[in-house]
């Protein structure tokens, strides 16, 4: 037996149901504070915001690749054993 069940839910109502905390007005105000800073002195709001972002993507995607490389030096060892 199959069973399948549709629930239609704003993110609001999601939220509200599992209890997380509703977090949109402190990320309006960061927001704003980034427009803010960025339409001030764009240079200054490349490397407040955007920089670090792109810095800790490639970061995270070099781990992901070694990470990645580990396991499959691991699995072709195990396998030629």
């Amino acid at each position: 037996m199959k069973v399948t069940i549709e629930v239609d839910l704003s993110p609001a109502e999601a939220r509200e149901i599992f209890g997380f905390p509703d977090f949109s007005d402190i990320h309006q105000q960061v927001t704003d504070e980034m427009l803010k800073t960025y339409k001030q002195d764009p240079t200054k709001g490349f490397e407040m915001f955007i920089k670090p972002a792109i810095e800790s993507g490639v970061t995270g995607f070099s781990a992901y690749q070694k990470l990645f490389g580990d396991f499959m030096q691991t699995s072709s060892a195990s396998s030629s054993k």
